[in-house]
This record gives structure tokens, C-alpha cells and sequence, in this order.
């Protein structure tokens, strides 16, 4: 080898090392880069809570979102605090996004230990600064969430040491009811509500509904029945009256539904605990409503929009959803109501009986006081006046059910010539009130009268020309001494005259209409400005 060969060798020679080490600098360099990497990805990877309104007062719900490290976290734990204390600190749960409503003024940290294993944990906390505090909850679509922990320490019955939260959605119910039926003012507020009946709450049972019913429509000036409607047909009717009902949804709980469906088949339901009726319904679903009409099942509440889960109770917020008319008329409805008839502006509380001339009613806080039918007027359905019927089946006309089914505690037929209101007119059948309670005869029984416009005289049944005594007097179907008895009134009965036939007047008395010979009729007048007659039945 030459000595002018060596220079060369060894410039190779470096060549090589300095591309091996350019190759390990750009090695050393893709290392750096991808350390910077994973280290901007962990960085943006560090678990988080997010709450939302940005800037919350007292009283208001605020949601929360937690937002683990990593993947594979498999429970989330809450713990609530202010500098006082703690506020709540809760279980492990399955809702890394949940609400809480706070219920005074504070900074309250929230705190999340969100659990990925046995012993692999990891926690986050966020202060949520809480200032001012938001106008009471109420209106015309209220919709109070009995567990979304306002109501935890709000008492329902002392003596029983129960709380809204626990025992109130009968209570709930009641103000869902006042506040739709445009009641407004604090009295309606659940917590007032409370307060007034807490002496309904039987403990073991649950509050009295039926008692609170009755209780709060004489103060509210709403209507109640002691019979449940638990027929789909009779359901439709109450509707379309613009009725609502305060309902057991399923046993122990109870809830509002205040409309039907376009379709007929559905019943909205306001419920302030929807947590209790998804675990305790049976053979049924919960449905929302799409915007194309339709009604689709959900599988779980969270699919009904506005759903809330509060950490707190572990419970879900109210909810407005949607069930089969058929699944409601099987549980038996209790309706809430506002009076179908008016007098002189007053809503009628309750009436004893009907005529097309005078009937006999009583307006709210007054005693029952015959009146001129025409001075009375239909609140509920496109009418100025009722509508009457008489009856005229040969037998009577015998009281059914939506099911078609004799009225349970009704054994006789109305008789004939009685008069009643009207609430509905179907192709075969009319649907009226009759006592204390309502049901359907057949129109093959009884025939539409209209009310009487004109002037009629009046007068009192009389026996030998006095109107006091015992004796009965016989009303009869036709106008002769031999005619069929349709029933009997006692001297001083006051009664309205529509027509004469020979020696007899027909005449109405206390709800029947029929002949009564004119010797047993003490004449008194025309009747022809509205004026009310106050005395005799």
C-alpha cells in the first residue's frame, strides 16, 4: 500500500461515522419529539369537572360533567363541601354526568373520586362559586323534582318525621294541579301545601288522596269524586272536558296527567319522582313523543329529554312523559276538575237535581237554591247551556260503566221522567252525572229536551189547598186519574209549569217531570225575569 492511499481510507472512514451519528442524532431527535408528544397527550388527558351555568345562584340546577384521565373508569364517587362542612358525600355510582341544586349561598367544592379498579383511584375537585339566588319555582308548566335534594329538609309530617323529599308526591301533585289550573299566589307552593295538610299523611300508607282531594278543592274551588273513572271511554270524555286526575301511577306513588293524545291512546303524565315508577311498573312502557307525532318507548329515563340525575339522592329529577291510556284506566283515575256549571259567573259546587224550567244547585260557599236553568251555563264544552235529557225508557234507564257494565253501588234504573244533565253525546248512548256518581245510558231510554227561554208559572203541590202535610200526591205518566205512577211529591213541593191538558198541569218537581191533577196545584205566578225561588225543595 501506498502512503498516498492512507488519506483517503481515512476520509472514508470519518464519511461513516458521521452518518452513523446523524442517523442516531436524528433517532435522539424522533425520541425528544415523540417524549414532547405523550407528554402534551397526558397533559390534555388529565381528568376534569366541568359544571354548567358558568355563573349559578342558589336554587338553581346546576350539571356537572366528570371527565376521567383515562379510559376503562368504571364508577364515579361525590363528595360536596363548604367551608362549614361537608355537605353530602355519596357512594360509588355509574353517572359521570349528574346535577345537584344548591340550597344556599357558598363555594362549594365538589369533589370526584372516579374509580377505575379495586385499589385504582383517582380524584378531581372543582370550586363552583354560588351567588344569589334565582325566583321560586312555580307557573303554569311548573315541574318540580321531589329529589333533586331542595326538598330533603322541607317537613311534610312531623309527627311522623317525614319529609317532601321522602313522602310528598301527592303534594307535588297538588301543586302541579293548582299552579295548570292557573291558581297562583305562595298558598299553592308544595312547601305551603304541606304545611296546610300534613294531617294527611297516614303513616304506613302515604298520604290520603282521596281526603286531600276533597279538603283542598273546598279551599281551591276545584271538584273531586269519590269513584276512580276506570274505563278508557269514560277517560276520553273527562279529556275532553279539560279534566286532569291525581293518579296512584304505581303503588306508593302518586302523579298528574293532564292530557290525552291527538291519537287518543296516549296520557301525558307530570311526574315529580319518575325514579319510583320506573322501578315499580309492570306491563307497561313510558313513551316520548317524536316530532312527527309518533310515541316510541324509552329504555331507561335518561332517553326523556330534560332528564336530571341528582347525586344527592341518587335519584332522577321530574319528568314529563308519556303512557297507554289502558295502562292508566286499569289503575283507576281520581279526576281534578273545575266546576262544569255556572251561575252568574259562581261556579256550581254541586246540584240535586236538574229541569229544562228550574233546577235546584248550589254556588260555591251559598246553600243549594232553585234557579231558573237558563241562568246556568257550560263551562266545558262550546255551549252557553247545558244540555238535559228525560227519560223515557218504560222501565227507566239503567246506569252503566264504560265497560258496559251495571254501575257498581246503582242497582236501580232512573226512573222515567226524571231529567238529567247532559256531559257527552255519543251515537247510542249519553254520558251524565247521576248522584254522586257518572255513567252512560242509552239513548234508546231517554231523549234530548231543550231549556225553556220563555216565562212559566210556578206553584206549589197542595192537598186540599194546603201546602203542609204528609200525604203524598201522585205524579203520574199521562194526563188521567188512570194513567201509570211515575213517582210522588209531598204538599208544599214547588214546581214549574209547562202545560195543561184538561184538569191536569204537567209540571216539573225536584228533578221529574209528570202529570199532576189540578186540585192538587196551588198556583203562584209567572215566572219571567230569572228571579230565584228560595223556598220548598
Amino acid at each position: 500500500m501506498s502512503l498516498a492511499a492512507c488519506p483517503v481510507q481515512s476520509t472514508r472512514t470519518t464519511e461513516r461515522v458521521l452518518m452513523k451519528m446523524n442517523r442516531f442524532g436524528k433517532l435522539l431527535l424522533c425520541l425528544a419529539v415523540l417524549l414532547l408528544v405523550l407528554a402534551g397527550a397526558t397533559a390534555a388527558a388529565e381528568a376534569a369537572i366541568t359544571f354548567s351555568p358558568e355563573n349559578p345562584k342558589a336554587g338553581e340546577y346546576i350539571d356537572v360533567t366528570v371527565e376521567p384521565e383515562r379510559e376503562g373508569a368504571v364508577a364515579v364517587r361525590y363528595t360536596l363541601s363548604t367551608k362549614s362542612g361537608t355537605v353530602f358525600k355519596g357512594e360509588d355510582c355509574t353517572h359521570f354526568t349528574a346535577s345537584f341544586r344548591p340550597r344556599e349561598q357558598a363555594n362549594y367544592t365538589l369533589t370526584a373520586t372516579i374509580v377505575y379498579g379495586k385499589k385504582d383511584t383517582e380524584t378531581v375537585s372543582v370550586t363552583i362559586p354560588v351567588s344569589g339566588s334565582v325566583p321560586v319555582q312555580e307557573g303554569e308548566d311548573v315541574l318540580y323534582s321531589q329529589k333533586d335534594g331542595w326538598w330533603h329538609n322541607k317537613t311534610y309530617s312531623k309527627k311522623h318525621h317525614r319529609s317532601l323529599e321522602k313522602a310528598g308526591c301527592a303534594i307535588f301533585t297538588l301543586s302541579h294541579v293548582l299552579q295548570r289550573m292557573g291558581v297562583t299566589g305562595e298558598d299553592v307552593l308544595p312547601d305551603k301545601l304541606a304545611e296546610r295538610y300534613s294531617g294527611m299523611y297516614i303513616e304506613g300508607r302515604g298520604t290520603d288522596n282521596e281526603r286531600l282531594l276533597f279538603t283542598a278543592g273546598d279551599r281551591f274551588g276545584f271538584q273531586t269524586h269519590q269513584d276512580l273513572i276506570e274505563s278508557e271511554k269514560e277517560l276520553t270524555t273527562w279529556f275532553k272536558q279539560g279534566c286532569r286526575f291525581s293518579f296512584m301511577i304505581v303503588i306508593g306513588h302518586i302523579a298528574l296527567a293532564d292530557g290525552l293524545s291527538e291519537d287518543g291512546t296516549k296520557v301525558h303524565v307530570v311526574d315529580s319522582a319518575p325514579g319510583a315508577t320506573w322501578e315499580r311498573i309492570k306491563k307497561a312502557s313510558l313513551y316520548i313523543q317524536k316530532e312527527d307525532g309518533t310515541f316510541t318507548a324509552v329504555t331507561s329515563p335518561e332517553e326523556i329529554p330534560g332528564c336530571r340525575w341528582f347525586f344527592e339522592s341518587g335519584e332522577y329529577g321530574g319528568l314529563e312523559y308519556w303512557l297507554d291510556l289502558s295502562y292508566c284506566a286499569k289503575q283507576g283515575m281520581r279526576p281534578v276538575r273545575q266546576a262544569w256549571l255556572q251561575l252568574n259567573g259562581q261556579p256550581v259546587t254541586s246540584f240535586e237535581y236538574a229541569g229544562s224550567l228550574m233546577s235546584k244547585v248550589a254556588v260555591s260557599g251559598g246553600e243549594s237554591q232553585r234557579v231558573n236553568t237558563r241562568d246556568l251555563t257550560w263551562t266545558t264544552n262550546g255551549s252557553d247551556t247545558p244540555q238535559l235529557a228525560l227519560v223515557t225508557g218504560k222501565k227507566g234507564a239503567a246506569l252503566l260503566d264504560g265497560n258496559g257494565k251495571k254501575k257498581a253501588g246503582i242497582s236501580k234504573a232512573i226512573p222515567y221522567g226524571t231529567m238529567v244533565f247532559v256531559l257527552e253525546t255519543t251515537d247510542k248512548q249519553f254520558y251524565i252525572p247521576w248522584r254522586d256518581s257518572f255513567g252512560y245510558i242509552s239513548r234508546d231510554a231517554a231523549e234530548l229536551i231543550s231549556i225553556s227561554e220563555d216565562s212559566f208559572r210556578t206553584g206549589l203541590v197542595s192537598l186540599n189547598g194546603r201546602t203542609a202535610g204528609t200525604a203524598p200526591i201522585t205524579v203520574r205518566k199521562e194526563p188521567s186519574a188512570k194513567a201509570k205512577s211515575i213517582g210522588e211529591w209531598k204538599p208544599g213541593t214547588p214546581v214549574a209549569v209547562l202545560g195543561q191538558d184538561g184538569e191536569f198541569y204537567l209540571v216539573e218537581g225536584k228533578g221529574l217531570r209528570g202529570w199532576i191533577n189540578n186540585k192538587y196545584l196551588t198556583l203562584e205566578g209567572a215566572e219571567n225575569d230569572g228571579q230565584k225561588i228560595d223556598k220548598g225543595e
